[in-house]
């Protein structure tokens, strides 16, 4: 079982957002799991250009480290999306990763991978919405998402100690969830699927994969 942590915050490992997705990891590892911490802001991720040639011819064309980890999300069962909360949203190291993932929600992985979202903030701005944003995130790309924790600390190193409980909790329940293939209800993929088939013929990325998996008749 490998469980794969993906932070954006700026802050490297002191940062709370990090704090908080190492303890939900270290949680997981007492349960047996294979564990791994990326931090975006040591990787090269350019932005995303709207080219489309992902949808298009399957892969992107910018040579950075997105294909790196988007391999190694393919590897993972569980997959844990970190952000500190920066004017409103996620931070820009973060939502530069997402917009390079977009033809992940074209092509989702099947299921069996589950995941889960922290969010930090110093008071200001719903940090609710922006750990929903990235469980939608991950739902969109295929991934069952157990929870989401949300902390408040306004500089590194001020989080109390039910955060980090709430942590191990979290850390626990997507290791479960692995072992136990737990069910959860299936995003509506309706308008994506006839979205697909309208226009194949420049979606022949997209339309393959989903033929090839009996999701298109």
């Amino acid at each position: 079982m490998k469980i794969l942590g993906i932070v954006g915050s700026p802050h490297w490992k002191i940062g709370n957002t990090y704090q908080l997705v190492e303890g939900m990891l270290k949680e997981a590892e007492k349960m047996g799991a294979e564990t791994e911490i990326v931090l975006l802001s040591e990787l090269e991720i350019n932005y995303c250009v709207g080219c489309g040639t992902c949808l298009t011819e399957g892969e992107c064309p910018q040579e950075d480290d997105v294909k790196g980890l988007h391999e190694k999300m393919l590897k993972a069962d569980g997959i844990v999306l970190g952000s500190p909360v920066y004017f409103l949203h996620v931070t820009a190291q973060m939502k530069t990763f997402i917009d390079r993932s977009f033809y992940l929600g074209h092509r989702p992985y099947p299921r069996g991978k589950y995941g889960a979202s922290v969010a930090v903030y110093a008071g200001v701005g719903n940090v609710e919405w922006v750990a929903k944003y990235m469980n939608m995130v991950l739902r969109g790309i295929g991934v069952a998402t157990v929870g989401k924790l949300c902390a408040f600390a306004t500089k590194p190193g001020e989080l109390n100690e039910s955060a980090f409980e709430e942590a191990s909790n979290l850390g626990r329940e997507l290791v479960q969830a692995i072992k136990e293939k737990k069910e959860y209800p299936e995003l509506d993929r309706t308008a994506l699927k006839n979205l697909i088939l309208r226009n194949k013929d420049f979606f022949t990325a997209d339309y393959k994969y989903w033929k090839e998996r009996g999701w298109i008749d």
